[in-house]
């Protein structure tokens, strides 16, 4: 079966390099916390990946959805918001300013069956 990712994104540049980067995974893309929350009543995912940006969607989701794996992802990391991600039950922070294997490495990491499918 199909990995499925939700990306809680608006930055065209980094949700264009996730669906690229991303291709051999199902990737889907919103960019409200409506979005997201609609599409996890409705379909599984494996991994959310979120935007910094968008800490609300982060604490809703793990709050509603305390067995989904969530990778927050930011252009300008800083140690309060890493702090306030994990606070907020985050399993990863990480930059968006590394290249497509190590995210595809960080996301096996996360996602443990990946490790014999990719």
């Amino acid at each position: 079966m199909l990995t499925r990712i939700l990306v809680v994104d608006d930055e065209p540049r980094w949700v264009n390099f996730a669906r690229r980067e991303l291709s051999h995974f199902e990737v889907v893309v919103v960019q409200t916390l409506s979005e997201a929350l609609a599409e996890l009543r409705t379909d599984e995912f494996d991994l959310i990946i979120a935007s910094s940006r968008k800490m609300d969607v982060i604490r809703e989701i793990v709050e509603r959805y305390p067995n989904k794996q969530v990778m927050v992802m930011t252009t300008r990391p800083t140690m309060d918001e890493a702090v306030t991600a994990y606070e907020y039950g985050a399993a990863l922070y990480a930059t968006k300013s590394f290249g497509p294997h190590a995210l595809i490495e960080k996301i096996k990491g996360l996602v443990p069956l990946l490790s014999h499918a990719i």
